[in-house]
């Protein structure tokens, strides 16, 4: 004997409200903004630990609260921008950083190991060279290990941080560290 189903029972069928799918896709996406932002927000916290100013001159908390600042504001404009993206169809299986296509996309290979060498760079460089010239020599061994394409890229990036390191160093913060090599 055969069983029939029961016409009084429904069997389980997912949730198939269009709106909330939508709802719970929106919220997936802006995720990691907003774990961005409580991260910034738990940085914030700490550094109100340290004063910002001392006597009219930069505290040691300044730094802190100012990066905290920023990485609440990033994550933020992360979420929003997130937020209002059209949801996006899923990537095939193939799709992603190596499994069945092989290793990391091409020009990546290297990021690690060249993040982590401009970090050590930066530290052993910065005491001979000054501060300017160390931090444009760890962004270029960076920004070659991140695969930036042209040498015309990884020249603006270059000059670009060493400006910005120059202008916040003279202009904005009195420098612990020699902004030029001592000659």
């Amino acid at each position: 004997m055969a069983l029939k189903p029961d016409p009084s029972r429904r069997p389980d069928l997912p949730d198939s409200d269009p709106g909330h799918d939508r709802g719970r896709a929106a919220l997936g996406r802006v995720l990691p903004g907003l774990a961005l932002c409580a991260i910034g927000a738990g940085m914030w916290v700490l550094a109100q630990g340290q004063p910002a100013w001392l006597g009219g001159h930069v505290g040691p908390g300044l730094m802190a609260q100012l990066l905290a600042m920023g990485v609440i504001g990033l994550g933020a404009a992360w979420a929003v921008l997130c937020a209002r993206a059209p949801a996006a169809e899923a990537p095939p299986p193939s799709a992603g950083c190596g499994g069945e296509t092989g290793g990391p996309a091409p020009g990546l290979s290297l990021s690690a190991p060249a993040l982590l060498g401009a970090v050590l760079v930066f530290a052993l460089s910065l005491p001979v060279l000054g501060l300017i010239l160390a931090a444009g020599l760890s962004a270029g061994l960076a920004a070659w290990g991140a695969g930036e394409r042209t040498a015309r890229a990884l020249a603006l990036t270059v000059a670009g941080l060493m400006a910005l390191v120059a202008g916040v160093g003279v202009v904005l913060l009195p420098p612990t560290a020699p902004l030029w090599p001592g000659l």
